[in-house]
């Protein structure tokens, strides 16, 4: 019995050690990307670390269930010099994997604004770019690896002081107490895993209750939000209201009326990573778009507009489809995937239009080749269409912005009227490269970023100016917008508000006048602007409104929460309740919580997300993204 307690300190002691890591990284995680979460002291700091001990108890026992099992069993072999091996072996190797997930997020959560999930694995493997973009990763990223390898030598080291200093000076016999021990081990090993005594297991949106949800992924571990998303087998249905009710606060179904006799043609520009804040004509401040800035006093500038997703292969759909990212795995990625929804191409080819989607990257990027065969544009252009790649390959994400824009100008000339078509840049993107001829002619900035927004403004500036010289263009309406955002400098945009904020311009060479939309905008509006615009006769599912109308609104999903943006305020939610309400507009830095205060507009919004959100679910499960026809 005594031996055997003395094995049950080892393991409480490595437990303790394997939680001391995992706060270091979280801690390492936090310097990295502190930017993220700018009002971390004034919130609390050690509150939100301090959440985190439950997450990561819960990895550690999932991943180290092989390691605890072996120290517990009251076997007399534990002292065997090969079995001390083994278990020093499997709690380096496992708790290695997790400090090395933790510090990759690093990076990603400076793209995505979260922790990975499980979908990463199918990510990783879609297209050649996590291959092609490695090297630069390694390069760029490199104290990261350098501060891997100093936490695994000291977590080695560690583990072996500890373990040597077990003497087990008396192999006594085990007893019936040794097994009811090692039975209440077990059980504290499943409650560590289940986060609690609490009815369900807790889950990523567990993190969402501190602090109206500001710090998800500081809080949670890499380990535990990939483990808790393994299990999710899709949407699931959502009952709030009935189907009436529900439809009484939103209706997917949009029916617009018109003689569908305008045929003038539609240019989609989707524009990688391009953040509101990086366009001058948005701000009080300098940008880094020149052009753009100049384009804007031509055009209809939607100064509300937000992403429905943080990452590409979220936006795509939103953009072209008018499908919101409201689920932890990306639409292109999940099991509805291979849906007949609305696109812009399904609605338009019916009406005579030749439709295409163009992006300079490599074949099967993100899955983009896939996602527009589904969507019914009928060609799909990339890097493998492209004449001279080895001249103008970018050598990690596909052809620069300006030759490829050049390339889609002359493809559009020898297209038939009328045409709809998108184009989808690369070069604002990591590793932030730019053709040599073009090195020093383009403002630094503060950010690697600002000088490839420059030079894909520059790119856009020769594209306009030859598309001009086109029979083609006085008869195009050219729609500006981003994918999603990047990283920020200013504190306005360096929070839940800034982290969707983008462009939408609507250029219309025939009309070259300025106005101004003020509503809340998204994404999901440009299939309905565009069926507007042309005054199509038809009626589709869609999850916005054109711009032309008098409402609008957006929403969007992130580490559980729903945000919903709406007549100058976000409402946060998480599925279950109202965590927070923020007048956008007075309070740009999102400090103030109204929601007390404003409990009937807080109510008045709610329901409305909460209609949205019953009715993507239902359309999504029960494959309604289109009407019957």
């Amino acid at each position: 019995m005594k031996n055997h307690l003395k094995h049950l300190l080892f393991l409480v002691q490595s437990i303790l050690l394997a939680l001391l890591f995992y706060g270091l990284s979280r801690l390492i995680f936090l310097y990295f990307t502190f930017d993220q979460f700018p009002h971390i002291f004034s919130d609390g700091i050690l509150g939100a670390l301090l959440q985190g001990i439950r997450f990561d108890l819960s990895s550690i026992a999932y991943l180290n269930v092989i390691f605890i099992l072996l120290s517990i069993v009251p076997t007399r072999k534990r002292e065997i010099t090969g079995y001390q091996n083994l278990l020093k072996g499997l709690f380096v190797f496992f708790n290695g994997i997790a400090l090395s997930l933790n510090l990759a997020d690093v990076v990603n959560v400076q793209f995505t604004g979260k922790r990975m999930t499980a979908d990463i694995v199918s990510f990783i493997f879609l297209g050649d770019d996590a291959t092609n973009l490695a090297g630069d990763f390694m390069k760029d990223y490199w104290v990261l690896f350098l501060l891997f390898f100093i936490l695994m030598f000291a977590l080695y080291k560690s583990f072996s002081f500890i373990q040597k200093r077990q003497f087990f000076l008396h192999r006594s016999k085990s007893t019936w107490q040794s097994y009811i021990l090692s039975l209440f081990c077990l059980l504290l090993t499943v409650l560590a895993m289940r986060g609690g005594t609490q009815l369900r297991p807790i889950k990523n949106i567990h993190a969402s209750y501190y602090s109206q949800g500001k710090y998800v992924p500081l809080i949670l571990n890499t380990p535990f939000s990939i483990l808790s998303t393994l299990s999710e087998k899709g949407v699931q249905e959502k009952k709030y209201f009935s189907t009436d009710l529900s439809k009484s606060y939103f209706n997917a179904e949009k029916s617009f009326r018109g003689d569908s006799s305008i045929s003038k043609n539609i240019v989609i520009i989707i524009l990688e990573s391009f953040a509101r804040e990086y366009i001058g004509g948005y701000n009080s401040f300098q940008g880094y778009t020149p052009f753009l800035d100049s384009l804007m006093l031509k055009s209809t500038v939607c100064t509300n507009a937000y992403a429905n997703g943080k990452k590409s292969i979220e936006g795509i759909p939103a953009v072209l489809s008018g499908i919101p990212a409201l689920t932890e795995k990306p639409f292109i990625l999940s099991q509805y995937g291979a849906q007949k929804g609305n696109s812009i191409a399904s609605v338009l080819n019916k009406y005579g239009y030749n439709t295409s989607f163009y992006h300079g990257g490599h074949p099967g990027t993100m899955g983009f080749d896939a996602y527009a065969e589904i969507a019914e544009f009928n060609s799909y252009v990339d890097l493998s269409d492209y004449p001279t790649t080895q001249q103008d390959y970018d050598g990690k994400w596909g052809i620069a912005d300006e030759p490829f824009l050049q390339f889609y100008k002359s493809d559009l000339d020898a297209k038939t009227e009328p045409f709809c078509s998108s184009v989808f840049t690369l070069s604002s993107h990591h590793p932030f490269t730019i053709p040599q001829q073009y090195i020093g002619l383009f403002p630094k900035g503060d950010i690697p970023m600002h000088e490839c927004v420059a030079y894909t403004d520059f790119a856009l500036k020769r594209f306009f100016n030859e598309a001009k010289k086109s029979s083609w263009y006085e008869n195009t309406i050219f729609i500006i917008t981003a994918d999603h955002t990047f990283k920020s400098t200013h504190k306005e945009y360096q929070n839940s508000n800034g982290l969707y904020a983008i462009p939408l311009i609507i250029h219309e060479p025939s009309v070259n006048e300025y106005s101004i939309v003020s509503k809340t905008c998204q994404q999901t509006d440009i299939l309905p602007t565009v069926v507007d615009y042309l005054q199509l006769d038809t009626t589709i599912v869609c999850f916005g409104n054109s711009v032309l109308d008098s409402t609008g609104f957006a929403i969007n999903y992130l580490n559980n929460i729903y945000q919903f943006f709406e007549d100058g305020y976000l409402l946060q939610f998480n599925g279950e309740e109202c965590l927070s309400l923020y007048n956008t507009i007075e309070d740009s830095l999102l400090k103030v919580n109204v929601l007390s205060e404003e409990h009937n507009l807080a109510l008045k919004m709610e329901n409305k997300l909460k209609a949205v959100v019953q009715t993507y679910n239902f359309r999504m499960i029960h494959n309604q993204l289109k009407l019957n026809e």
